[in-house]
């Protein structure tokens, strides 16, 4: 989404030869009506404005005939773009004006690669940066980060100039460069629960501190994370999570009741509620928690 805008905006550019403002906005801040309005009060000279409202999906379906009525009378010399990142394919066909815009081709769709289409579109942009990266590499370097496309390709420009001279990215410097992110601690922090031991998490956490990690998001990814798990106990379907994801979900599944994961899951709550209402240290308090999500 983020290339596909780029490329409009030197797009328009071209056209004009100028760059247009652009004017950024949050639908979650900025309520849609408001942000078309900006549309008339663009400046007479110029190349024009682009107005891109970020979050459109958090617009109330209610609300969005204010893009209709813009559609009937459009201002000149403004492009208006709408980011949905969290819009679903199911829901264009329920709301008139999200089916309006894909019927008239006014809707570009950005849909989730699945596992092989994602490990060659990392080979691709490696070998863009001139690095070969092996199917392993790929395959860890996605267990790690995830599959969202941006902190993947973050990660990736990472690696390839933590690689430097050597041209092929291998497991062992994903691995390498991996223990100073952010990203892979919080997974290593995820993946140890219901070992025997806390090393393992103590540990994870200790890095997640030192690199600047907020208690709050470290105590949502535990808690996502034991929600998957008593789904997975409870054989819920609709997990729409990758292969390797799930293999390594019912792998730890094993290591627990759920009655065990129900009660880690209300410790996460205490503890939430202890960092918003005490003067303790909150690291102590994270390492207390971890010290009790062993398995059982």
């Amino acid at each position: 989404m983020r290339r596909a805008l780029k490329r409009l905006e030197t797009a328009l550019k071209d056209q004009t030869g100028e760059a247009p403002l652009k004017v950024v906005r949050e639908a979650t801040e900025t309520p849609l009506t408001e942000f078309l309005g900006e549309t008339r009060v663009g400046s007479l000279w110029g190349s024009g404005q682009l107005l891109v409202l970020r979050r459109a999906e958090a617009v109330p379906a209610g609300e969005l005939k204010a893009v209709t009525e813009y559609l009937a009378h459009p201002a000149p010399r403004v492009w208006v773009v709408l980011l949905a990142e969290g819009l679903k394919a199911r829901d264009l066909a329920k709301n008139p004006v999200w089916n309006r815009l894909q019927q008239e081709d006014a809707a570009l769709g950005f849909f989730r690669l699945k596992e092989e289409e994602l490990y060659r579109w990392l080979s691709r942009e490696a070998g863009a940066l001139g690095k070969n990266l092996t199917l392993a590499a790929a395959q860890r370097l996605v267990e790690i980060v995830g599959e969202n496309l941006w902190e993947l390709m973050q990660e990736l420009e990472k690696l390839a100039l933590f690689a430097g001279e050597e041209r092929t990215l291998t497991p062992n410097l994903v691995n390498q460069l991996a223990t100073h992110s952010r990203t892979y601690n919080i997974f290593a922090l995820v993946d140890a629960l219901g070992e025997p031991g806390a090393q393992k998490r103590l540990t994870a956490l200790a890095q997640l501190m030192d690199l600047g990690e907020e208690p709050p998001k470290i105590l949502g990814m535990l808690a996502r994370q034991l929600r998957f798990l008593i789904r997975m106990k409870e054989g819920a379907p609709g997990l729409n999570l990758p292969q390797w994801h799930m293999k390594k979900l019912a792998q730890q599944a094993q290591n627990f009741s759920e009655a065990a994961l129900r009660g880690h899951l209300f410790r996460l709550h205490q503890t939430d509620l202890r960092l918003k209402t005490s003067a303790g240290n909150p690291r102590l308090w994270l390492e207390w928690t971890l010290l009790h999500l062993g398995p059982g």
